[in-house]
């Protein structure tokens, strides 16, 4: 087990009706001028946006809007909302959304004491010393950005989506209301739970000698994560999977999982190419793709933990090892299938030609290998995996 830090700054406020308490949180924190994020239709369609500026207004809190942040957010986001940000002097950032506004609410944090290019931070050229505080109300379990150190911000002109760790970034409140992901389509609920999945799967089939506490962790979000989605698909309104779904999104990705390993979210990084040349391209739905695939790369590095997963997550037992590891992987496929998700490339209108632009992408033109700890792929095996999807 290595060694770790793990710094974990949010206050989760978890329940229903939680969002109208945002006024008296704010002031709680000596916060008096704040800038509120939020996407493209959402928060005013339902009410949302009307409910928390109320909650501020009773509490006397100054507030400016800025809206219309899309999935795969642009950096041009950030630069608008910090040139705001800035006009009005404000000392907090609300995020009203899911992981691409609150993403837009991380870059901004980090960027608005800074005065270079606001892409630095995603290009990891430059590191975050000073950040904005930044509060969270969450619509949509999926990014886990709400207790997260993480941020990815893509720019389209020139295929750039990346992404920069600091604590600084880690929210210092989330108000996560399960009854605001009610109204969430079953496509953007299954998104979800993939990248929900992925954000645990990917720290567990890091290396760890034995099976940590990490692992267990992890077990225990991906057996939640299954009966959730089993339940879901029968009834997209239950209340306690809704509720299990919210938490496991915040769990899965604020480095509870990864303790004690070196965590590479590999698979993250074969997606982040193809959503940044395929912007329309949902992340969780690019990542149930292609993480199956990956596994099966891995296979023999990793059979023995399949096999475990295999058994512990979805209570298959062959006795061959073999057999049983497959299956796991199948087993996690079919969960997806199950949820409405196709799983080729081709059926979300990736080319065949645009691969060696993929593998350039996650190579940086062939110049550096994708890193794992079990094993490192090339831009030629970064080729064939992702023709292996199609």
């Amino acid at each position: 087990m290595h060694s770790f830090n793990l710094k974990i700054q949010t206050e989760l406020i978890f329940g229903n009706s939680r969002h109208k308490e945002a006024g008296t949180v704010i002031k709680r924190y000596g916060k008096k001028n704040v800038i509120i994020l939020y996407g493209e239709k959402y928060a005013i369609r339902s009410g949302l946006l009307e409910v928390v500026t109320t909650a501020l207004d009773d509490e006397g809190i100054d507030y400016v809007l800025y809206g219309g942040i899309t999935p795969n957010p642009e950096v041009k986001y950030v630069r608008e909302a910090k040139a705001i940000a800035k006009e009005y002097g404000v000392d907090l950032i609300l995020a009203v959304g899911g992981g691409s506004v609150i993403d837009v609410a991380k870059s901004l944090a980090v960027n608005f004491y800074y005065e270079g290019d606001a892409l630095d931070f995603s290009r990891r050229s430059v590191k975050p010393k000073k950040a904005l505080p930044l509060g969270v109300i969450l619509t949509h379990a999926s990014a886990g950005s709400e207790m997260s150190a993480s941020c990815v911000i893509s720019d389209s002109a020139t295929n750039f989506k990346q992404g920069f760790r600091t604590d600084l970034v880690r929210p210092i409140f989330a108000i996560t209301n399960p009854e605001l992901t009610y109204s969430l389509s079953m496509y953007q609920t299954a998104v979800g739970i993939v990248d929900t999945f992925m954000h645990s799967l990917e720290r567990y089939f890091n290396q760890s000698e034995r099976i940590e506490l990490a692992d267990r962790f992890a077990e225990a979000i991906f057996i939640t994560l299954r009966e959730c989605a089993e339940t879901l698909i029968a009834n997209p309104l239950d209340e306690v999977a809704r509720a299990n779904l919210m938490l496991t999104s915040t769990f899965s990705h604020n480095d509870v999982t990864s303790m004690g390993k070196k965590a590479n979210l590999v698979v993250h990084t074969l997606e982040h190419a193809l959503s940044a040349l395929y912007p329309s391209i949902a992340h969780g739905h690019g990542l149930a793709v292609l993480y199956p695939a990956w596994l099966f790369v891995y296979f023999e590095e990793l059979k023995a933990k399949l096999d475990r997963f295999a058994r512990v997550v979805f209570h298959l037992h062959d006795k061959d090892i073999d057999t049983n590891a497959k299956n796991g992987i199948l087993a996690l496929k079919d969960l997806f299938m199950r949820l409405g998700l196709t799983t080729t490339l081709s059926s979300l209108g990736v080319k065949r030609e645009d691969i060696p632009v993929l593998a350039d992408i996650v190579t940086e033109n062939g110049k550096k290998e994708l890193y794992h700890d079990q094993k490192s792929l090339t831009k030629d095996d970064i080729i064939k995996l992702y023709e292996s999807c199609f």
